[in-house]
C-alpha cells in the first residue's frame, strides 16, 4: 500500500468524486450583496458580457438590478462577441468581428448613443459605425453611417431640433427609408 500525505493532491489522473471537483461557478459562494458590489465595478461592455457568460447568474442578477450597463443595446452587442469568439476560440485562433446585421440592430435601437462609437472601433474596426452632424437650423441632423473603409451605408438620420429618428436599409446608394422613430 502506498502511503501519501494528507496535503499532497492525488494524481491529476486519479478519478475526481463530487466532492472534491472544482467548482464550475466560483462566485456562487458569495453573497448576492456582494454580486451587486462587483457588478457595479464592471466599466467595460465586453467585461459584462464575459462575466454573464462565466456565471449566468450573476448576468441575470445584472439584469433583474437594472444595473445600466447590462440594460444597454450595446450589451447585447458584447454578448454576441463574446459567444463568436467562444465559439471560434474552440476552432482555431480567428479573429472575429461585429457583423453588418449586429451593427444594424444596434443602430436601430432608440437608445443607441453615438459615444459607444470608440468602443464599437476598437471590437470590430473594419466593419463599425460613425456619425456626422449635416445642415443648418431646422434641416440640422445627425446620421449615422455603417463604414466598411471609406464607403458607408445610411443606418439612421435624426433631426436635432424636434428630435425625430429616420431608420435606413439598403446598400450605399441603395439606401430606402425602413422607418421612424
Amino acid at each position: 500500500k502506498v502511503h501519501t500525505h494528507p496535503y499532497m493532491s492525488r494524481s491529476p489522473r486519479a478519478a475526481r468524486t463530487e466532492e472534491d471537483a472544482p467548482p464550475t461557478d466560483w462566485l456562487a459562494e458569495l453573497p448576492p450583496e456582494l454580486h451587486l458590489r462587483i457588478l457595479e465595478g464592471v466599466d467595460d461592455f465586453s467585461d459584462c458580457a464575459a462575466f454573464s457568460l462565466a456565471s449566468p447568474r450573476l448576468g441575470l442578477l445584472a439584469l433583474r438590478s437594472s444595473l445600466a450597463r447590462f440594460k444597454d443595446p450595446l450589451f447585447a452587442v458584447a454578448m454576441r462577441l463574446q459567444i463568436a469568439q467562444q465559439c471560434v476560440g474552440s476552432v482555431g485562433t480567428v479573429s472575429v468581428t461585429l457583423s453588418e446585421d449586429t451593427l444594424r440592430r444596434y443602430a436601430a435601437d432608440r437608445r443607441a448613443s453615438a459615444d459607444h462609437f470608440p468602443w464599437l472601433a476598437r471590437v470590430s474596426p473594419a466593419l463599425r459605425l460613425s456619425s456626422a452632424v449635416e445642415g443648418a437650423g431646422e434641416r440640422r441632423r445627425e446620421g449615422w453611417r455603417l463604414r466598411r473603409g471609406e464607403n458607408g451605408a445610411m443606418l439612421r438620420l435624426r433631426f436635432l431640433q424636434g428630435g425625430s429618428v429616420q431608420y435606413f436599409e439598403g446598400e450605399r446608394g441603395a439606401e430606402r427609408l425602413g422607418g421612424a422613430g
